[in-house]
């Protein structure tokens, strides 16, 4: 890997952990000046935690015999001196494998068996169950052991034809897959389903995942891959071979399974290597090159400056060997910039625009708070230096002046109190529309309705229903969090004109993006359905499969809707009840305060010196506060 790889995913990983420890610290400076809010901590504890577990993904696509792990390999581990993955002619990896670190954790390879395709639950919600994986550990430093391990991601049995149409692995009415039938009747199909392969590697312990997904087949069998885990990968890297340039099958899965997601989509010519001639000049070789680059650019319509051609294998030899010139002549050194300079800062760009937005308003938020708070307590200060050798009548009058201040607020909060009430009960009428609950007999109607036609149209209907009524749900709750918001604001106003308390902007709930991800799954099942070879297969069992999928991507998408919905809550009623309650307490101090000194004037100058320290250690916490802001970049 090159140096500015390297550095790039450890600054990041570093820079992430960074993030996290000044989430932390804003926690504990909101606890110092408010006390301990156990709600409040634990969601900047949940944020701080999310920060620490982000991962970089980068997923690797193509068809088989493209050099996907060879790449992989050349890129991130050939600082081990051998192959990490498999990828000798014959003896590629046969399922999707996911590499990780997790430092928790022994290092070990897991490994999800085939047959459980047979059950309709997704990998997604496998990985919460243990007892369905296999589980080898394994020692890293023991290169033997390692690479024994790692063999087994090759491994294919040989299984009845009506076992692998069971399985959903082949279909006697593909002509294109009969020559995987063997004279007795047997077809060769993955021994395993999906690995996961937790190795303390460095680049894997500052955060970066790498998904290597096997070819057209497997995507096809999978529907959660191109559902799931390719959307939410940060970059797609599709692996193509510069002899062949971009073949019908490397066409489909581009077109079915990479394009239409937003990700960074990278293409890599592979095996450049077998373009090297002897006989030819290098500008020969250099103009042969370009116009297989300048090609596939125009098939796949990617711009040239996202197509790279590299040979895997010779930069895999080179940085074993340290050969430079071999280095430099297998193109590797170009696509590591890229991923080093383009698609890691992406990544970190976003990471740290997500905690900014979640953390911006309460930001703002605890600034006004702070400043408030100084502003009382200078006007305070003025006062009673003000009242400094005045007699007690003055001081009587000053203090019965304030009593009615306090009056007439007293009389304004407990208006809010019913106003208060009702907002909390439109709050739970809002989390109600979006409460788990609501979806189960969504889920339940979509499967019933499909129970009787497993078909296209039936899939289509049912999905389009399912996602009306999620799109239903979503639209109450935003009407919900627009009046909630409207009668906010109209109460809060009364704080404003009357008492002078600062004005409140709070957002309006939006819930755009999970509409979009409803639309998307519609457009996904729609190509699905419109796609004759993933009906091949035994129909019934691909409908059922698509279908799980798509139930795991609608529920993910309303559980976060509901998280969404929840925050939003929280953004727009916590500020106003704190800043609330924070001015009663501010006005009963300064009562009690002229109580004290009205009946002992000795205690007057007492008060002013407490004050001017008070106000002293506001305005320190004032400058600790802006100190986190810029380590949030806020």
């Amino acid at each position: 890997m090159s140096i500015h790889l390297e550095q790039e995913v450890a600054d990041f990983g570093t820079r992430r952990a960074q993030l996290a420890d000044a989430v932390r610290a804003y926690g504990d400076w909101l606890d110092h000046l408010h006390g301990v809010d156990g709600e409040r901590s634990l969601r900047l504890a949940d944020l701080a935690q999310s920060l620490a577990a982000d991962r970089l993904e980068v997923a690797f696509v193509a068809e088989f015999s493209r050099g996907k792990s060879e790449l992989i390999n050349a890129l991130f581990f050939a600082d081990s001196g051998r192959r990490l993955l498999p990828s000798d002619a014959g003896r590629t990896t046969m399922c999707p494998t996911e590499l990780y670190c997790d430092a928790d954790a022994v290092p070990a390879l897991q490994l999800l068996p085939i047959e459980t395709r047979r059950s309709d639950e997704s990998i997604a919600r496998l990985r919460h169950k243990p007892v369905e994986w296999v589980r080898i550990a394994y020692d890293p430093d023991d290169t033997r052991q390692l690479q024994d391990v790692l063999r087994k991601l090759t491994e294919t049995k040989r299984v009845a034809a009506a076992e692998a149409i069971d399985l959903g692995l082949w279909s006697p009415n593909d002509a294109d897959e009969q020559h995987r039938l063997h004279g007795d009747g047997s077809v060769d199909i993955p021994v395993w389903r999906y690995a996961r392969l937790n190795y303390p590697h460095p680049l894997l312990k500052a955060g970066l995942t790498v998904l290597d997904t096997p070819g057209l087949n497997a995507l096809g069998a999978e529907p959660e891959l191109t559902l799931s885990v390719i959307p939410h990968a940060h970059a797609v890297l599709f692996v193509l071979g510069t002899d062949t340039g971009v073949t019908r099958s490397d066409l489909e899965i581009w077109q079915k399974h990479v394009h239409r997601h937003s990700n960074y989509h990278i293409a890599v010519l592979n095996k450049i290597d077998m373009l090297w001639d002897e006989l030819k000049s290098d500008a020969e070789t250099h103009a042969a090159v370009e116009r297989q680059l300048a090609e596939t650019a125009r098939v796949l319509k990617l711009p040239q400056s996202q197509i790279f051609a590299v040979s895997a294998q010779k930069a895999l030899v080179a940085k074993i060997q340290d050969n430079a010139a071999l280095r430099a002549r297998s193109g590797i050194d170009a696509l590591e910039h890229f991923l080093a300079h383009q698609v890691v800062p992406m990544r970190r760009d976003i990471v740290f625009h997500g905690v900014r937005q979640a953390l911006a308003g309460l930001m703002q938020e605890s600034r006004t708070e702070i400043a408030e708070r100084i502003r009382l307590a200078s006007e305070e200060l003025i006062q009673l230096t003000e009242l400094s050798g005045k007699n007690r009548e003055l001081v009587g009058q000053a203090r019965a002046q304030l009593q009615l201040e306090k009056e007439a607020y007293d009389a304004t909060a407990d208006a809010f109190r019913a106003t208060r009430a009702q907002l909390t009960a439109q709050g739970e009428r809002l989390l109600a529309e979006l409460a788990p609950a609501t979806l189960a007999p969504m889920l339940d109607a979509t499967r019933d309705a499909l129970s009787q036609s497993w078909t296209t149209r039936g899939l289509i209907d049912g999905i389009g229903a399912l996602a009306g009524r999620m799109g239903e749900r979503f639209t109450q709750a935003t009407l919900l969090a627009d009046e909630l918001l409207a009668a906010l604001r109209q109460a809060y106003a009364r704080f404003h004109r009357l008492h002078g308390l600062p004005e409140m902007d709070a957002p309006r709930l939006d819930l755009g993006a999970y509409r979009q991800r409803l639309r998307s799954l519609i457009a996904e099942t729609d190509a699905f359905c419109r796609d004759p070879a993933n009906l091949v297969l035994e129909k019934r069992f691909m409908i059922r499969r698509f279908y799980g999928g798509v139930v795991a991507e609608a529920e993910k998408t309303f559980a976060l809707a509901a998280r969404e919905a929840e925050r939003w809550l929280r953004i727009a009623l916590d500020p106003v009840v704190l800043r609330i309650r924070a001015h009663k307490a501010q006005l009963d101090t300064r009562l009690a305060n002229l109580k004290t000194i009205h009946e002992n004037m000795g205690t007057l100058h007492a008060r002013m010196a407490d004050l001017k320290q008070n106000i002293g250690a506001l305005r320190e916490q004032r400058v600790a506060l802006e100190a986190i802001a810029a380590r949030l970049g806020l």
